[in-house]
C-alpha cells in the first residue's frame, strides 16, 4: 500500500476510535424504552372508578340524623293499675305495698305480715294476720284481726276488730279496735279508742285514747 493511503486509514481509525469513546463516557443516562415516566401519556386512558365506591362525601346531612321515636310511653307502661289482685297469706308469708294511691285486698289464713310503705292507700284485710306494720301517710286499712299494729306516720286510719299490741308513733293518727290490751301512743293529736277490755296506756304527747 503507498505510504499516504496507509496514513489516511491510521487517522480515520484514530478519529472513530475517539467518537466511539466519547459516546460511553457521557453522564447522561437513557430510561429503558418500558420505564414509566411518572406522567401520563396524552394517549392513556384515564383510571375509572367503580360506581358506589367512591370517596365518602363530607357534606353535612340534610336531616336530623336521629331515629324516630314517638317520646310517649307506650299504653302498657303509661299507668299502673289503681287496683291490686287479691292476696292470700298464710302464717310466715309477707306482702309489702308499696305503690302510692292503690287498692289491695288480702286475707290472711292464719297469719301473715303486711307492710304498707307509701302513702294514700286503701287496705281491705280478712282473717287473722300476724303483724301489720303501717310506714306512710294517709293510707286507711279496715280488716279483723291482727296480733299487732304498728302505725308510723301522719294522717291514717285503721278500724280493726282484734289487737291485742297498738302501737302509733306519728301525728293526726285514727285508729279503732274492739278489743286490745297494749296501747302506746307517741306524738301529736292521734286517736285511739277501743270497746272492750281494760289495756295498758303509755301515751307522750298530746294524744287521746278512751273507750267507746
Amino acid at each position: 500500500m503507498p505510504r499516504d493511503s496507509r496514513a489516511v486509514s491510521i487517522a480515520l481509525g484514530a478519529a472513530l476510535a475517539l467518537a466511539l469513546l466519547t459516546g460511553c463516557t457521557d453522564g447522561t443516562t437513557q430510561p429503558p424504552a418500558n420505564a414509566p415516566t411518572g406522567t401520563a401519556s396524552a394517549d392513556e386512558p384515564a383510571p375509572v372508578t367503580p360506581e358506589g365506591t367512591g370517596s365518602p362525601s363530607t357534606a353535612a346531612p340534610t336531616g336530623s340524623g336521629s331515629p324516630a321515636s314517638s317520646g310517649a310511653p307506650s299504653a302498657s307502661t303509661a299507668t299502673e293499675s289503681a287496683t291490686d289482685a287479691p292476696v292470700s297469706l298464710s302464717r310466715g308469708d309477707e306482702r309489702t305495698i308499696g305503690t302510692p294511691g292503690t287498692t289491695v285486698s288480702i286475707s290472711c289464713s292464719g297469719g301473715g305480715d303486711i307492710d304498707i310503705e307509701t302513702d294514700g292507700t286503701t287496705i281491705d284485710i280478712t282473717g287473722g294476720c300476724e303483724d301489720i306494720d303501717i310506714d306512710g301517710d294517709d293510707n286507711t286499712i279496715t280488716g279483723e284481726s291482727a296480733e299487732a299494729l304498728d302505725v308510723e306516720g301522719d294522717g291514717n286510719t285503721a278500724t280493726l276488730t282484734s289487737v291485742p299490741d297498738v302501737d302509733v308513733d306519728g301525728r293526726t293518727n285514727v285508729v279503732t279496735v274492739d278489743d286490745t290490751r297494749d296501747i302506746d301512743v307517741d306524738g301529736e293529736d292521734n286517736t285511739v279508742t277501743y270497746s272492750t277490755g281494760d289495756p295498758a296506756v303509755d301515751t307522750e304527747g298530746s294524744n287521746s285514747v278512751a273507750a267507746r
